[in-house]
């Protein structure tokens, strides 16, 4: 059952929050299920707040834009620095990763257009992964000693509904999660009682977020190829630059090209060297036709974006 009183209450608290650090409450809004619901909450039970989307410009959904403009014109759409956009930061990081984040890290969580905004609310619910189970309803982020003696405080605040803020300002930035304990099946029953707007990428779609992020099965990604060509073609154009593969993927330079690089990061295979070797055999041996693993890759990709 839906505990309405709790989001209420943990709202109420984020906005008592933002004016005890004196700065506009945030509401990261990026046009998903999840954020449409909290958005629904935070407007039901009036709290305070300034809705933005960052524009990280690798979205599953092409029409993401498009669909916050004409539903949600509220949201204001932050887009990033020429010099901080994702392929650009590609080139200099290399590719991400499960363990090496920074896609999340410079285009979502340290977006120099949004450091105004200290205290954020955003759709994070604990049913998505242990570890975002595990981190709770609340994250600190700061200096180390300061940001764990004020997440000790805020955590027990936000778990007991009877008790109130007391947390002196601080330069420290807090997320807040006040649908954390909402479940995928509740979320869906909120849109379809309160006849909430959602993208139509849902249709096919059960979860909506960057192309290709590390996270990504092969599977959806082979889908993701299907629905984002353009995107592919950015993806590929980068990873076939030799300069790219001789500084950020050298160990690998010459076993493969941009394509088979492509293939070895989205079905995970860069994150062991047993796992990396598996791909580039499967790669580089042939079947009963005579054609390599690659060059079916190949006529996959071509295929798609030729259509």
């Amino acid at each position: 059952m839906i505990d309405k009183l709790r989001i209420q209450n943990t709202l109420q608290k984020a906005q008592q929050l933002s004016e005890i650090y004196n700065c506009k409450l945030n509401l990261g809004f990026s046009g998903g299920k999840d954020s449409i619901v909290l958005k629904y909450f935070a407007d039901l039970y009036d709290i305070d707040y300034v809705a933005n989307f960052n524009n990280t410009q690798i979205e599953q959904n092409p029409h993401q834009i498009q669909f916050i403009k004409s539903n949600y014109p509220e949201v204001k759409i932050i887009h990033p620095d020429k010099e901080k956009s994702f392929f650009v930061l590609m080139k200099k990081h290399g590719l991400p990763s499960i363990f090496r984040r920074w896609c999340c890290e410079h285009l979502k969580h340290s977006n120099n257009k949004l450091t105004e905004y200290r205290i954020n609310i955003m759709g994070v619910r604990g049913e998505e992964s242990n570890n975002r189970m595990k981190r709770g309803a609340v994250s600190v982020f700061g200096n180390s000693k300061r940001a764990a003696k004020t997440y000790e405080k805020l955590k027990a605040t936000f778990a007991n509904t009877d008790s109130q803020i007391q947390c002196e300002s601080g330069k420290d930035k807090v997320n807040i999660y006040p649908i954390f304990d909402l479940t995928e099946n509740e979320i869906w029953d909120i849109i379809k009682s309160e006849k909430l707007v959602v993208p139509d990428a849902y249709k096919n779609k059960r979860r909506l977020g960057c192309a290709f992020c590390p996270f990504e099965s092969f599977g959806r990604s082979l889908e993701t190829i299907k629905d984002c060509p353009n995107l592919t073609k950015q993806w590929l154009k980068i990873l076939s630059d030799r300069e790219f593969q001789e500084t950020k993927q050298k160990n690998i330079v010459g076993k493969t090209n941009g394509t088979g690089l492509f293939y070895l990061y989205i079905t995970q295979s860069l994150l062991t060297t047993d796992r990396t070797n598996s791909a580039l055999k499967y790669l580089n041996q042939k079947d009963l036709y005579g054609k390599t693993g690659l060059e079916k890759f190949e006529d996959y990709i071509n295929n798609v974006l030729s259509n």
